[in-house]
C-alpha cells in the first residue's frame, strides 16, 4: 500500500475533524501499518509519529525538495531512521519541485537536515547516497530485485563521468571524496551511461531509445497551450506569483 501520510495540516484537521484522530494513530489502530505500507511525506508527523510508523515494519518515501518549496517544512526521516526504518528518495511532482533529479533530491535532503538539526554529521553523503539506491530499494520492496549491484539482481546502472568539472578534483587517498562529490556537488549531467534491467537507455549523454527533441518541443507546445487557457483563472485568483508579476519581480 502507497498511501500520502500526514502531508499536510489540512489533512490533519480533517482528519481531527471526522475521525477526532490524526492520521498515523488512526492507521495504527486500524492495522493498516505494517512492512507492504509505504507512507509517502509524512510532512506534519510529529517525531514520534514518524517512529511509530518505523516500528510497525512500513516504510516513508522522502520528497525534499517539493516539501521545501511547497510546504517550508524538513519532514522526519532522521527520527524514522533511528526508530529502524527504511527511507527512500523520491522526487514527488514537477510542478511541485521544478525537476525529477535524484542529484538534486540527495543534496537538499542532506543539507536540510544539517539545518534543520543544527548537526553537520546528520545526513553525509554516503548515507544520502545509500536512500538513493540501497535503502531506497529495501523501502520499495524490492531489494531482492534492484539498489544494488549483485549477482542475480537486475542490472541497474548509472555510469558517472569522473573527468566531469563537478567531479573533480578526485582525490583516493588518504581519503575518497567522489561520494560526497556526487551528493554536494554533480547534477545528473555527470551522467554518460544508463543501463536498465542490462539494456542501454543512454550512452554517452545521448538517450538511445526517445527523440529528446520531439519530447522538449512537445512539453513546450502543450505548456504555452495550458498557461493561455488558465490564463484567465490565474490573474483572477491572484496568488503570490500573480501578485510578483504585477510588481515586476517575476
Amino acid at each position: 500500500m502507497h498511501m500520502h501520510l500526514s502531508q499536510g495540516s489540512r489533512e490533519t484537521a480533517q482528519m481531527l475533524g471526522r475521525y477526532n484522530e490524526r492520521s498515523i494513530p488512526y492507521l495504527a489502530r486500524l492495522g493498516y501499518l505494517d512492512d507492504n505500507f509505504i507512507g509517502i511525506h509524512l510532512t506534519d508527523a510529529t517525531e514520534e509519529e514518524a517512529q511509530l510508523v518505523a516500528q510497525c515494519g512500513a516504510s516513508m518515501v522522502l520528497c525534499s525538495a517539493s516539501i521545501g518549496i511547497i510546504d517550508g517544512i524538513v519532514p522526519p526521516a532522521k527520527p524514522f531512521q533511528d526508530a529502524g526504518g527504511y527511507v527512500a528518495l523520491g522526487s514527488d511532482q514537477s510542478p511541485g519541485n521544478n525537476c525529477h533529479n535524484i542529484f538534486n533530491e540527495m543534496r537538499l535532503t542532506a543539507l536540510f537536515n544539517k539545518i534543520k538539526y543544527g548537526d553537520p554529521e546528520v545526513m553525509p553523503a554516503w548515507k544520502v547516497l545509500r536512500m538513493a539506491t540501497m535503502e531506497g530499494a529495501r523501502a520499495l520492496g524490492i531489494a531482492d530485485v534492484t539498489g544494488s549491484l549483485e549477482v542475480g539482481k537486475a542490472a541497474d546502472i548509472i555510469m558517472v563521468r569522473l573527468e566531469a568539472l563537478a567531479m573533480l578534483p578526485v582525490i583516493t587517498t588518504p581519503m575518497r571524496n567522489f561520494i560526497p562529490n556526487l551528493v554536494y556537488a554533480a547534477n545528473g549531467r555527470e551522467v554518460g551511461t544508463v543501463i536498465v534491467a542490462g539494456r542501454i537507455l543512454v550512452q554517452n549523454g545521448k538517450p538511445l531509445t526517445v527523440d529528446l527533441a520531439k519530447i522538449r518541443d512537445e512539453v513546450q507546445e502543450h505548456a504555452v497551450r495550458i498557461s493561455d487557457e488558465a490564463g484567465v483563472k490565474f490573474w483572477e485568483i491572484n496568488g503570490m506569483n500573480a501578485r510578483f508579476m504585477r510588481e515586476g519581480k517575476l
